[in-house]
């Protein structure tokens, strides 16, 4: 006597069952993935603004306002604007295929050519509080982007801004910013209420895109 094998599909609970444990999964690994791809993101202006610092830092003298002067030059395909200049009086456009530069340029735009839906340059996030050794205090540097002081006696603050969550019209910019001062700053977003003790040549994140919007 043989024996039939009747085959047998999923239930509809069973089926109800997996389709939450893969929502649960999903909610769990999307922020996560979201977050590490930020954190990717964010490297681009780490390494650029220590690029900046070193070049500043290795000038004798006070150099002149334009933020190329000490060789500066972002990797075309920045998702972030570089400021020695809140207003960005000039700009080194990014739109096109040939950057256009002027002498003047305080401030370096995002590659619009690649980023077209995002503006030329972010609004830089203030620092919530600055305090800085004694020479930079002198010199009147406190939350501007700029260099500050006189020729043989000079700091300086920079500042880059940009966006690491793909939705640059919707939120505030996640903005770094980076000194030749060793500081006590405070971050606008994620407040931590306390000031952190910052050493010059560090990158600092004063409003935090991801985690802020």
């Amino acid at each position: 006597m043989t024996q039939t094998r009747r085959n047998r599909g999923f239930t509809l609970i069973e089926l109800m069952i997996v389709v939450a444990i893969i929502g649960i999964l999903a909610a769990i690994a999307i922020p996560n993935f979201i977050r590490f791809q930020a954190r990717a993101r964010q490297s681009e202006v780490n390494t650029n603004l220590k690029s900046l610092f070193t070049g500043l830092r290795t000038q004798q003298r006070k150099p002149p306002a334009a933020i190329r002067a000490t060789s500066f030059a972002p990797e075309r395909g920045n998702r972030y604007s570089y400021h020695l200049e809140d207003n960005c009086a000039s700009v080194e456009d990014r739109s096109q295929v040939n950057a256009v530069q002027n002498n003047t340029d305080t401030c370096i735009g995002v590659d619009q050519f690649k980023f077209t839906s995002f503006p030329q340059t972010f609004t830089v996030e203030a620092l919530g509080g600055a305090t800085w050794n004694t020479k930079c205090t002198t010199n009147g540097m406190a939350v501007q982007s700029g260099i500050h002081g006189s020729q043989d006696d000079w700091c300086f603050l920079a500042y880059g801004a940009g966006d690491v969550d793909n939705t640059p019209a919707n939120d505030k910019a996640d903005t770094w910013s980076i000194a030749s001062s060793d500081g006590q700053l405070q971050a606008t977003c994620p407040a931590t209420g306390a000031a952190e003790n910052v050493a010059a040549g560090e990158p600092f994140n004063i409003y935090n895109d991801v985690n802020c919007d």
